[in-house]
């Protein structure tokens, strides 16, 4: 059997992957360690990328990391 899949059932199958990591990451559970490289690994292959500049999050973090370093560094 060497039917390939429909670009709508490829997207169906990409929306519900897409819904499911964004439901893991609501839920505000921990997350084993193999689904957060799922997520990242989704991220990456989808070319999903956040400008820093724009990004709270993404700005809180590297002062976090920043500040982390000033600390191992004295």
């Amino acid at each position: 059997m060497n039917k390939k899949a429909s670009i709508e059932t490829l997207n169906t199958l990409h929306d519900k992957m897409a819904s499911y990591f964004t439901e893991l990451l609501i839920s505000g559970e921990r997350l084993a360690p193999g689904e957060v490289s799922a997520i990242l690994k989704f991220l990456k292959d989808n070319e999903i990328t956040v400008d820093v500049v724009e990004s709270k999050p993404m700005q809180n973090l590297i002062q976090q990391f920043l500040a982390s370093e000033q600390e191992y560094t004295y």
